[in-house]
């Protein structure tokens, strides 16, 4: 029965609705689970794969039995209804779930096959159940509106699903998890899939039923012939295999220009969307009685390659492009936010319409009929998801790796252009293309001799222009910045590029993580030094120690030269730990200490699951607003960290001025004073350098003493000017939790639930080479001191050791512009004198 025009438009708003849930709820479960499972490349991809998976196998399986259903509004409403209830279990699910991971993980460690089987199966169990009843919506709703050539309609239902799901990702990353936090943002997806099973559910009331005659003739034949549509579900899944492809190579790409947060995830995901639901909206356009589907097929495929191949040799030249929007725009975000989200359609759009559009066109080919529609979309949707799941791992674990960037580019192209000549010569006494049929393959041999023989400009690439933008622009543009540091070794990996430069004057040694400058031989040596002394110097007696992030080594060089047991390290990116070796001559080789054992992976996920614990927790990662840092700042990490300190423990972390505002800085000086209530702050230039605990922590001069004396620790704290306890405590000591207390009052948590700091990214991009959060943070914090007594214990047993110690922190304090209380520490000295 037709369904009257209204509540035909209904049912196109409620499918776009359903489309805008299921997007933030894929946001969402990553998120969560990458919170368990750790950020790393394996277990995010673990996660889209298995949710891919559920929605193969949903459109697979509901898509045949929407040919028998007899009420299929009804089917789809109770679809939604299954979504909702198995996301509103998901986190409670969830917490379960991870309490056992945990448990197994801890018993059973020596078992790494099962606990990694485990890391797979049990997400699959928690995203299969919903991505499945997702996967069925598509199927469920084409057999609805089948007519007997369907190809228009399925491509305009394809259109404005995506469009929902577009919608989806944008408000997810960029207005509801900032403003609302996950859980909350949640329970919006959830009132929205039991709006549209509702509304659904209503409208199928006397309008739900499908074709009588199609059903039975469903019933009876099966439209699935694999010697007859086995060349088009391999094509479409081909398709699917090259599509997300291209979309994780975009990503890792578009992210050194974008950098690596939320924001610029939902924006390339928007995009990718925005392309597929254009194609599909093209598609429904261009359907006609008189249409060749097999020659639009080929030549949507061939186009979808050719438009990769001709502009793969100037994507290092985004680096200017991202840098005149950032101009343009003055830094304004959401006018940054448009500039960009354009640059990145421009990059990806024709190629993502183009996948659009062959999805439907892949239907038309098979041509299922009305009666059979259903199974037709299912199995097209089938091979199409199989094939981006292939394509998105084949991506990050072996093309990039093995390939690297552009050279997975260009191969991904070629093979999609050989596909399409595969298809032009299988189709070619239906195609009139007899003409002309060697062209395309005289102008992909010419686009990919220029692709091979431009290689990209690694400095462009590793330029960070959303980081250091201003600085460019202040300092006479990228060329006169950076054009003379020399790039000696650029890394590419599954999830960061890593570039290690040397400046002009081969003075400086750094390396980019991403195009940020992530620490060298410069202005950050002082906090790589001193982020690994301060707690083993202020321990008691520190004997196991772990260390998150390696970076440049230097941290870790330091830490080694105390005479400490064990000593773990945790870094996420095996191309940093190769990009380490280019400094050994400063961290004086490390890895090679038979004490230090290097883990790479996530450093929370390795606290979550290992029960060891440890006197000194450092995290070194900085920067809260880029992803996967972002979860070393909340209030449950701190839990988490606390809990494997032992008894007297110290956990110590940095955190720039430079890129924060002060609202966050309180934010986050707040959520670390809740954990650890006693804490002492240090200052390295622009850099604060945080050490808590939970119980008072005291500075114990002659323990600190010893321990400077020591030649190898001595070797290290020379170079940067520290050679004794006043130079140590003049230079870089702050205050203690009093003023961090009064400088926080009253600032929110930052929560695993409400990551204010991940974004907090807008306040700072682009801005913050300029200094002026510097400043302002300073301000603040000045704000808040007070005179207060230094925490200083242990100046000696007799009168000569204190007299000594005294004068060593007066003079120091005077030597570096503290009159006031070094001429107080030496009226202290004076006192102490023996009275003649």
């Amino acid at each position: 029965m037709e369904l009257p025009l209204f509540r035909k438009r209904l049912v196109y708003a409620l499918f776009a609705l359903s489309g805008f849930c299921a997007l933030i709820y894929e946001i969402l479960w990553t998120k969560y689970l990458s919170l368990t499972f750790g950020t790393t490349m394996s277990a995010v991809s673990t996660v889209a794969a298995t949710f891919m998976g559920g929605i193969a196998l949903g459109s697979y399986l509901l898509g045949r039995f929407a040919d028998r259903g007899s009420n299929l509004l009804k089917l789809y409403a109770f679809l939604e209804f299954g979504i909702a209830v198995t996301a509103l279990m998901f986190a409670p699910t969830l917490a379960l779930v991870e309490a056992f991971y945990v448990w197994l993980a801890e018993n059973y460690a020596h078992q790494g096959s099962l606990v990694s089987f485990c890391r797979f199966f049990i997400p699959a169990m928690l995203l299969l159940p919903p991505s499945v009843c997702m996967g069925g919506t598509f199927p469920l709703m084409c057999r609805f509106f089948a007519r007997n050539k369907s190809g228009g309609q399925i491509g305009r239902l394809y259109a404005l699903n995506t469009l929902g799901a577009t919608l989806g990702a944008f408000c997810a990353g960029y207005v509801f998890i900032p403003l609302l936090g996950l859980s909350t943002t949640g329970y919006m997806a959830v009132g929205g899939s039991l709006l549209a099973g509702g509304a659904t559910l209503w409208i199928s009331r006397g309008h739900g039923a499908a074709d009588a005659d199609g059903l039975v003739a469903a019933s009876s034949s099966t439209f699935l012939r694999p010697q007859r549509h086995r060349l088009v579900m391999l094509s479409i899944g081909m398709i699917g295999f090259f599509s997300l492809a291209y979309e994780i190579l975009w990503t890792r790409l578009l992210l050194l220009f974008l950098g690596n947060t939320s924001y610029a995830f939902s924006l390339m995901l928007a995009a990718y969307l925005v392309g597929i639901a254009l194609g599909g909206a093209l598609y429904s356009r261009m359907v006609r009685p008189q249409l060749n589907e097999k020659r639009l097929f080929v030549i949507l495929a061939a186009l979808m390659a050719f438009s990769v191949l001709a502009t793969v040799p100037f994507y290092d030249q985004l680096a200017y492009v991202f840098q005149f929007a950032h101009d343009v725009s003055k830094e304004r975000w959401w006018h940054l936010s448009l500039l960009s989200f354009l640059i990145v359609f421009f990059v990806i759009g024709l190629p993502t319409i183009l996948s659009g559009a062959l999805l439907p066109a892949a239907v038309a080919i098979a041509n299922p009929g009305k009666e059979h529609t259903g199974e037709g979309v299912g199995m097209v949707v089938l091979h199409n998801t199989v094939g981006a799941m292939l394509g998105s791992l084949a991506a990050g674990f072996l093309l990039i790796p093995w390939l690297g960037l552009q050279r997975s580019f260009i191969f991904l192209a070629i093979l999609n252009l050989l596909l399409a000549l595969g298809l032009m010569f299988r189709y070619r006494d239906g195609l009139k293309l007899q003409r002309w049929h060697g062209i395309p393959a005289v102008l992909a041999a010419a686009l990919a001799l220029v692709a091979v023989l431009h290689q990209w400009n690694p400095v462009l690439l590793t330029s960070g222009v959303y980081c250091y933008a201003a600085k460019y622009r202040l300092l006479g543009g990228m060329d006169a910045v950076i054009g003379s540091d020399p790039v000696l070794e650029l890394l590419e990996g599954p999830e960061t590029t890593v570039g290690v430069h040397e400046t002009g004057d081969r003075k400086v040694r750094y390396f980019t993580v991403n195009g940020k400058v992530d620490g060298g031989s410069g202005s950050d040596m002082a906090t790589q030094t001193l982020i690994g002394q301060l707690p083993l110097l202020i321990h008691s007696n520190p004997q196991d120690v772990f260390v998150i992030g390696l970076g440049t080594g230097i941290t870790l060089g330091g830490v080694r030269e105390h005479p400490v047991k064990t000593i773990k390290c945790a870094e996420i990116s095996s191309e940093v730990v190769k990009a380490s070796h280019h400094f050994d001559f400063l961290n004086h080789r490390p890895l090679a200490d038979p004490r230090v054992d290097l883990v790479v992976g996530d450093g929370r996920n390795l606290l979550l699951t290992k029960q060891q614990t440890y006197d000194v927790i450092i995290s070194q990662p900085s920067n809260p607003w880029q992803s996967g840092n972002a979860n070393l700042f909340t209030a449950d990490f701190y839990r988490l960290a606390e809990r494997r300190l032992s008894k007297g423990g110290l956990f110590c972390q940095w955190i720039g001025l430079y890129d924060i505002t002060p609202e966050n800085l309180r934010s986050a000086s707040q959520t670390f004073l809740e954990t650890f209530p006693h804490v002492l702050v240090f200052k390295e230039n622009a850099d604060l350098i945080m050490i808590g605990a939970t119980e008072k922590i005291n500075l114990d001069y002659q323990q600190i003493r010893q321990r400077l004396l020591q030649p190898p620790i001595a070797q290290v704290l020379a170079p940067i000017g520290i050679r004794s306890v006043g130079d140590l405590l003049a230079r870089q000591y702050l205050f203690c939790d009093q003023c961090l207390v009064r400088f926080a009052a009253g600032a929110p948590l930052n929560t695993d639930d409400k990551p204010i700091l991940e974004y907090s990214a807008h306040h700072i991009l682009g801005r913050n080479a300029l200094g002026t959060y510097t400043e302002l943070n300073l301000g603040a914090l000045m704000q808040t001191m007070r005179h207060e007594q230094l925490p200083l214990v242990g100046l000696g047993s007799n009168v000569d050791e204190i007299t000594a110690a005294l004068k060593d922190l007066g003079r120091s304090y005077v030597r570096h512009g503290k009159q006031a209380e070094g001429n107080r520490f030496l009226k202290q000295a004076e006192q102490f004198r023996p009275k003649s």
